[in-house]
């Protein structure tokens, strides 16, 4: 059986016109730290249509979540949903609506449920049940396999992110290239890789992502020197016991700062 891209970096996943009373934006970081790529297209955005375009060229394998009460002029969800599925094969569309009685999911679910995607289906939200809904997104991007083979949403980081540490006696500075939750990727200066072993652990290294700043011990697990260039992958560890992960400290503004990367770059895309 071959193995698709889908099957091993998931599916990134953009709600389309949510209310933001059932689907807010604090859910898209709880999605990042469970290792979803997720991203709202609000009901006042005047170019919804072509901001939808941009993203089904750009992303084609994309999982699309439509709130079909979004009332936007000149649309038909069903009709669009069938036409956009007929364009983009490897399109993943479901839809998500307010539903406080069994009478309106069964309607939805008889209107559209041949024309969606059968994976992604009609996601019920009930006003009022945050935490239910989220458990009912969550499960609709598990059933998808939107995460892909990755545990953790990897952010590539600006040219001022940087690592400092000490380690046998040397400091060492490096640019941070990229990050996620647990690891972080890095290119170093002059001094390259040499001297450090695979398992060689730094206490309290000052690290900067996108201006973002705090300390953890790290431990390198996997390094390459290829001409002048040297790369280090850290993963972070926690005390007492060099636990992978970083500590709780710091974990919520880190996932933070790794979503606003990545929401930054959908927008820049947009206005591209």
């Amino acid at each position: 059986m071959s193995i698709k891209n889908t099957d091993i970096f998931g599916r990134k996943v953009f709600f389309i016109a949510p209310d933001s009373s059932l689907v807010p934006m604090s859910f898209m970081e709880d999605f990042c730290t469970l290792g979803y790529e997720s991203h709202i297209l609000s009901r006042g955005d005047g170019a919804m249509m072509a901001n939808i375009d941009v993203i089904t060229s750009h992303f084609p394998d994309a999982v699309l979540f439509i709130d079909i009460d979004a009332n936007i002029p000149g649309v038909i969800w069903l009709q669009f949903i069938r036409h956009i599925q007929e364009r983009n094969p490897d399109l993943v569309v479901g839809v998500v609506f307010s539903a406080s009685h069994h009478e309106r999911i069964q309607h939805v679910e008889s209107e559209y449920g041949k024309a969606v995607n059968s994976l992604a289906g009609c996601v019920a939200l009930v006003p009022g049940e945050s935490g239910e809904n989220f458990k009912n997104l969550v499960a609709a991007l598990e059933k998808i396999g939107a995460k892909g083979r990755r545990n953790n949403i990897r952010a590539r980081c600006n040219e001022s992110s940087y690592i400092s540490f000490g380690l046998g006696g040397k400091m060492f500075h490096a640019r941070v290239d990229d990050v996620n939750i647990s690891h972080i990727s890095c290119v170093l200066g002059e001094e390259g890789v040499h001297g450090m072993k695979i398992y060689d652990k730094a206490r309290g290294a000052h690290i900067c992502v996108n201006g973002l700043e705090f300390s953890s011990d790290v431990v390198l697990i996997m390094k390459r020197e290829k001409g002048e260039i040297s790369n280090a992958v850290f993963m972070f560890i926690k005390k007492p016991d060099d636990e992978p992960g970083i500590e709780s400290e710091h974990e919520a503004s880190l996932n933070k700062k790794i979503y606003e990367i990545t929401s930054k770059e959908f927008t820049d895309l947009l206005k591209k």
